[in-house]
């Protein structure tokens, strides 16, 4: 009884020093690889804590190596957008402009009726209220209503309002975002004209997002 004792006291802050290593992140908020290690971490702490046999080292070093992969793998993903895309995957866009995507629900399996449960959760009866609806890499929906129908709208101030839409990611850390200019129908030359005329260079910039009203936001990268 002692040994268990011991032990599961040992792996379990090893494990604490582990997750806080990688970051911290709400439970619902983990990425793939995150939560294939966080599976992995439980299977071999548990494992030695029940069966004497197994060396309380091995364990510890196997969750060392775990944590080790993970780093490693979350610096990569920062560094190479396409890796990122191809572990975590893209965000989809179910709702846009107060269209539903049929293409994207299929793609994502994503169920009608599952989607107006998340809606209704969110504080929203219809799909004529949403102006976009997107489901994020985590698996999250992320939801935009059309202006009329937020809260403190200006229309209960009597205020004029005018529907700018959601902000594109076109450039993230000196990188153009193909896939975010084809949403919203610009070419690899058009953006480039844009920063050109701002006097700008693409590597110095940050981050770069368009509206749907073509209104352009920049943010240079810090010294």
């Amino acid at each position: 009884m002692t040994t268990i004792i011991i032990r599961t006291i040992i792996l379990y802050f090893t494990l604490i020093v582990s997750m806080r290593f990688m970051g911290k992140r709400q439970i619902g908020e983990v990425q793939i690889s995150e939560f294939i290690i966080t599976i992995m971490l439980s299977e071999i702490a548990a494992t030695p804590i029940l069966d004497h046999k197994i060396p309380l080292h091995h364990a510890v070093t196997a969750i060392v190596l775990l944590l080790s992969i993970e780093l490693l793998v979350s610096f990569l993903l920062i560094k190479s957008s396409r890796l990122k895309r191809l572990v975590c995957g893209t965000p989809s866009i179910l709702i846009q402009q107060g269209q539903l995507n049929q293409n994207e629900l299929r793609k994502n399996r994503v169920d009608i009726e599952e989607l107006f449960s998340e809606l209704r959760q969110k504080g929203y009866s219809s799909i004529s209220d949403v102006n976009y609806a997107i489901l994020e890499e985590n698996g999250q929906l992320s939801v935009f209503p059309y202006a009329e129908k937020s809260p403190a709208t200006p229309k209960d101030l009597s205020l004029s309002s005018e529907e700018t839409g959601i902000s594109h990611l076109c450039v993230a850390d000196g990188k153009i975002l193909t896939d975010s200019l084809q949403t919203i129908g610009w070419t690899s030359e058009r953006l480039e004209k844009e920063i050109r005329q701002r006097h700008l260079k693409l590597p110095d910039i940050f981050i770069l997002t368009v509206d749907d009203l073509n209104n352009i936001t920049v943010i240079r990268k810090s010294l």
